[in-house]
């Protein structure tokens, strides 16, 4: 028979509050932030080193184009067929869904699993 557990799950008044920055984070940063001159002079002698290799040179100026002037937009171009998500097609996916919850729910009576508080009992064998 299962039990239901008193722990986990959501609890009103629980977790960081909306908005609020996690302490690592903010304690992490404040250690870097007296770096950031340095960890950009060293970008731009890596890139400007004619010996390193060109990937490595590739790298440090693309981290300095991220810094100066923020990592490119991504786009994503999606096409789709609407005719697929219409009513009929909905309708068909949720009867899947309702064969599916019947077959676990048959399942879990053969076994003699306890369903939403509902025990069938274990099937004679």
């Amino acid at each position: 028979m299962a039990v239901k557990s008193s722990r986990g799950g959501k609890r009103t008044g629980s977790g960081r509050k909306p908005g609020a920055k996690n302490k690592v984070t903010v304690d992490l940063k404040a250690m870097a932030q007296p770096y950031s001159q340095e960890a950009v002079m060293v970008l731009i002698e890596v890139m400007r080193d004619k010996e390193a290799p060109a990937a490595t040179r590739v790298q440090a100026a693309n981290g300095l184009l991220d810094r100066s002037h923020g990592k490119p937009a991504i786009s994503v171009e999606i096409e789709a067929d609407i005719k697929e998500t219409s009513f009929d097609h909905l309708k068909n996916l949720l009867d899947v869904m309702e064969k599916s919850r019947e077959r676990h729910r048959l399942l879990c009576i053969e076994r003699g699993i306890e369903i939403d508080g509902e025990y069938e009992g274990v099937k004679d064998e």
